[in-house]
């Protein structure tokens, strides 16, 4: 399942690299990508609880007024040793759609996703291929000086989950 699945034209296209398998694209309005309109932060949207072995949910939470109640959901639609993959915005501009709530940081996902074994997460900037694995602390590794100032670039964090 992809939460947040309408092709704006600008979205990775997991539906055609996952073509093989039953694939249920969820967003808020019909479109392309769009197989069930619905607000999973409400309801499963008469989805059964566990029948995902794999969730995909990139740069949708920023947007939801209440992510807590959208991630227990995106866990009950989880099988039992089933994956979340979900990216957000750690560093990134004011991006309304419906509008622009939050910005997560590592341990703000495992928070709201306490119930997932987390086994993977790092950030990404717009520089295609760059990728640094996210660590505990303080952590200045992508910031970068001008002026006696320190600036992070667009950073995206990137994490894999699994349920037991």
């Amino acid at each position: 399942m992809e939460v947040g699945s309408k092709d704006y034209g600008t979205t990775v296209p997991f539906r055609e690299r996952l073509g093989h398998t039953k694939y249920v694209g969820v967003d808020l309005e019909a479109g392309k990508g769009v197989d069930l309109v619905g607000n999973l932060s409400t309801s499963l949207c008469g989805l059964q609880p566990g029948s995902f072995a794999l969730v995909i949910c990139c740069s949708v939470l920023e947007h939801v007024l209440r992510p807590w109640d959208l991630a227990k959901n995106i866990t009950r639609l989880l099988s039992s040793g089933g994956i979340l993959y979900v990216t957000v915005p750690w560093v990134w501009r004011f991006h309304g759609y419906p509008d622009d709530y939050w910005r997560f940081s590592w341990r703000g996902i495992e928070t709201l996703f306490p119930d997932l074994i987390w086994s993977h997460r790092c950030y990404s900037t717009n520089v295609p291929g760059e990728f640094i694995a996210a660590q505990g602390g303080r952590d200045d590794r992508m910031a970068l000086t001008h002026q006696g100032r320190k600036y992070l670039p667009y950073l995206q964090l990137h994490m894999l989950g699994r349920t037991s």
